[in-house]
C-alpha cells in the first residue's frame, strides 16, 4: 500500500498586509508550526512521501530566512519530498530553486515540460513540471497511459487550472486527463475546496489552501492524505492548525435602535470561542427599523481581542411596503423610485439601495444624516 501527503499553496512568507507588522510576523511563525504538525500527522499515518503542488512560497524570491527554514524542515523528514513550483514561486535562472542547497531527499521539477522522478522503493513515479514564469498559457503534454511505466504507480504533480481552458495558469483539460492514465493527479493553484473528480482512470484533487490569507479563505486550511492499493484510492482531508479567517452572520432582525444592535453584538462577543489569533468579519443582517443605524465603526471594540476584526452592515430597513407604495408624500415617491433597485437580483445593488433608503428616510424626517 502506498500512502503520501498531497499539500500545496502554503504561501510561506506571505506579507499579511491587513495586520500589524508584529501580528503578521506572528502569523508567519505560526504557519511553520502548523506545517511541522501537518508533516508529523502525515508521517504518523504512514505517509511514505510528500508531494507539494506549488506556491510553497508567496514570491519567487522569498526571504532568505524563510527559505532556509523551510528547506531545513524538509531535510529533517525521513521521506522524499517532491515539489512542482507554481506561479507564485516560479522557477527562474539564478532564483531560489537554483541557489538553495536542497537536502538530498528533496526533488524539484526544473522545466515547464514534463519530467519525472522515480522512487523504486515505493513503487512510485512522480511526473510533473514547473512554472518558469508568472504565467503558463498552456499546460505541457502530460503524456498518455501507454507511455507510463508498467511496474509503478504513476502520479501527476502539477500546479494547474482544470476549471478554465482560457486560464493563464497552466489550463489542464479533461481530455488530457482522461487519456493520461495516472492513478492520481495531485493539483495545486485552486484554493477552493473542490470535490475530487475522476477523468478516465485518473482521480484528480486540489489540496486546497494551507492557511487562510483573507476572508475569501475562511475556516481551517487543509491537505490530503492519499492511499493507493491496487484499484483502491482513498482521499482523507487533514485539517491544518493554521490561523483562520472566519465570517460570522449576526441576525439583527427587529432591532429598532443602534443601541439594540450594540447589545446583540456584545452578546455575540461574550459567547464567541474563536482563539485570539483569528481574523473575524462580523456581518450584521436581518430587517431593522428605518431609523436604526448600526454604526460599524462604533462596534469594533467588541472584537478587540481578535487579531483582526471587521463589521459589515448588511441589514435591511423594515418598512410597510404596501403603505409606502401608495404613500402620496415625498417619502412614498422616494420609496417607489428605489423599489427597482431594492428588488434587484444583484445583492450589492440591493444593499446600496437599502442604505440609500435609510439615509433618505432619515433626511426626509429631518434627522441628522
Amino acid at each position: 500500500m502506498l500512502r503520501f501527503l498531497h499539500a500545496g499553496d502554503l504561501h510561506l512568507g506571505s506579507p499579511f498586509a491587513a495586520f500589524s507588522k508584529i501580528e503578521a510576523a506572528r502569523r508567519r511563525e505560526r504557519q511553520f508550526t502548523a506545517l511541522s504538525r501537518l508533516f508529523d500527522e502525515a508521517l504518523s499515518r504512514g505517509a511514505g512521501i510528500v508531494l507539494l503542488a506549488g506556491d510553497v512560497f508567496d514570491t519567487p524570491e522569498p526571504d532568505a530566512a524563510v527559505a532556509e527554514r523551510f528547506f531545513s524542515m524538509l531535510g529533517d523528514l525521513p521521506v522524499p519530498v517532491v515539489i512542482a513550483p507554481g506561479n507564485h514561486d516560479y522557477r527562474r535562472a539564478g532564483g531560489i530553486w537554483d541557489r538553495a542547497k536542497l537536502p538530498s531527499n528533496v526533488f524539484v521539477f526544473a522545466a515547464s515540460s514534463l519530467s519525472s522522478f522515480d522512487f523504486p522503493a515505493l513503487g512510485l513515479t512522480v511526473f510533473g513540471y514547473a512554472f518558469t514564469g508568472e504565467n503558463l498559457a498552456s499546460s505541457p503534454d502530460i503524456g498518455r497511459a501507454e507511455e507510463l511505466p508498467q511496474n509503478r504507480v504513476s502520479v501527476l504533480l502539477a500546479h494547474a487550472d482544470v476549471t478554465s481552458p482560457l486560464s493563464p495558469y497552466a489550463p489542464l483539460t479533461s481530455g488530457q486527463l482522461e487519456v493520461s492514465g495516472y492513478a492520481y493527479a495531485a493539483l495545486g493553484h485552486i484554493h477552493k475546496r473542490l470535490p475530487p473528480r475522476k477523468y478516465g482512470k485518473t482521480m484528480t484533487a486540489y489540496s486546497g489552501f494551507f492557511a487562510g490569507r483573507g476572508f475569501d479563505e475562511v475556516g481551517a486550511g487543509q491537505a490530503l492524505l492519499i492511499e493507493i492499493e491496487g484499484s483502491h484510492l482513498g482521499i482523507t482531508p487533514l485539517e491544518t492548525e493554521s490561523d483562520r479567517f472566519e465570517i460570522v452572520r449576526l441576525d439583527c432582525t427587529g432591532a429598532m435602535t443602534g443601541e439594540e444592535i450594540r447589545r446583540r453584538v456584545s452578546g455575540w462577543s461574550e459567547s464567541c470561542t474563536f482563539p485570539p489569533e483569528t481574523a473575524v468579519r462580523l456581518v450584521l443582517d436581518g430587517n431593522v427599523g428605518l431609523s436604526c443605524k448600526a454604526e460599524p465603526a462604533a462596534l469594533l471594540s467588541a472584537g478587540a481581542r481578535f487579531a483582526l476584526f471587521e463589521v459589515a452592515d448588511e441589514t435591511m430597513p423594515l418598512f410597510d411596503a404596501a403603505y409606502l407604495e401608495k404613500d402620496p408624500t415625498l417619502r412614498g415617491a422616494f420609496y417607489r423610485a428605489m423599489l427597482p433597485r431594492l428588488s434587484s437580483p444583484d445583492e450589492k445593488t440591493r444593499l446600496v439601495a437599502a442604505a440609500a433608503l435609510r439615509v433618505g428616510f432619515a433626511a426626509l424626517s429631518g434627522k441628522e444624516v
